[in-house]
């Protein structure tokens, strides 16, 4: 997209904030949503004047709550042909909300009215169903991404926290929002008030789109030394076909001996461990997001039978799978 420079824009460009909408589905992440509107707000207080504004809307014009309680008011009506630079709509426990046709057509709707067009957290799961990801890249949070591809087999789902393909961008939820917020304001303003809004904020730096979300348990990841972390990255990468250690080992160009040896000192744990552990956080992924059978489920992630995992799951978790889905649900 076509931006012009800070440096020369005119006083007439003051005058027109850039306009940012927000789709908001019944239980969105509000995190996701301060997270993006905060940098603004603390934009427009660096450069002096309104130079961006947000609007929140709803398929039905009544206010939303999200997923921590708190309720916003829609500041636009959903009928309305306002012009953005940018709209995203924003899910966060609901992935199939009702009154698919109402939010279709919001949602054809402001993709003629909008520059950019995208989504926040799960909001993917409304442009996927619209037809709005077809041919495109684009991410969704990393908890959900199983129960999208079982919906969705056709449309690969990007790893990193957020996309930016031509008039769609995408963004995995969470402080991933913040990240795009201040690629905008640096687009827009430049990389001076971009870097001083992230300061307001203690963030260091914002993060590339080629940053990749980090699912599981992969807290210390980018500490870990390159043959873990490739490993790791191998272990992921084959959940329904589990390999086997020596060819793990083998995929991080080192012995078994040795790549234990670094597991033990780095996570406190064995690779066959660690793998184990990773599997079952998958099956608790799908149990938690689909609607797929533990039969299903056991076969997606490598396990022999519903109740060998049931078994390993239990040990792992402290729950059986079918309480554990039961509890979820009630939630």
């Amino acid at each position: 997209m076509k931006t012009t420079p800070a440096s020369t824009r005119n006083k007439a460009d003051q005058q027109t904030p850039i306009r940012i909408g927000f789709l908001l589905i019944d239980g969105f992440s509000s995190l996701c949503i301060t997270s993006m509107t905060g940098p603004f707000r603390s934009a427009n207080r660096e450069l002096g004047y309104d130079a961006f504004s947000w609007d929140f809307l709803s398929t039905d014009d009544e206010p939303i709550t999200a997923s921590d309680g708190i309720s916003i008011l829609t500041t636009l009506s959903s009928k309305s042909a306002q012009h953005f630079d940018y709209f995203f709509t924003c899910a966060g426990m609901q992935s199939d909300p009702p009154n698919r046709s109402a939010l279709n057509a919001t949602l054809h709707r402001f993709s003629r009215h909008s520059d950019v067009f995208g989504a926040l957290c799960i909001g993917s799961f409304m442009l996927a169903r619209a037809g709005f990801l077809d041919g495109y890249d684009f991410t969704l949070h990393w908890e959900n991404q199983p129960a999208f591809s079982e919906e969705f087999p056709e449309l690969e789902v990007s790893p990193n926290l957020y996309v930016m393909d031509r008039d769609r961008w995408t963004g995995s939820g969470g402080l991933s929002s913040m990240d795009i917020a201040l690629h905008i304001i640096a687009e827009r303003h430049g990389a001076g008030i971009a870097n001083a809004v992230g300061n307001q904020y203690q963030i260091d730096r914002i993060r590339s789109a080629s940053v990749g979300q980090r699912p599981y348990s992969l807290n210390q990841y980018e500490t870990l030394p390159k043959p873990v972390q490739t490993a790791i990255h191998t272990m992921i990468a084959n959940m329904e076909t589990p390999l086997s250690i020596p060819e793990i080992a083998q995929s991080a160009n080192k012995t078994v001996r040795s790549l234990e040896r670094l597991f033990a000192k780095h996570l406190a744990s064995s690779p066959a461990r660690y793998y184990r552990t990773l599997r079952l956080e998958k099956v608790r992924q799908l149990l938690w997001h689909t609607n797929l059978s533990i039969l299903e489920i056991a076969l997606m992630t490598g396990f022999p039978s519903p109740s060998h995992l049931s078994r390993l799951y239990q040990t792992e978790f402290g729950i059986k799978p079918s309480e554990d889905r039961k509890d979820r649900a009630a939630l």
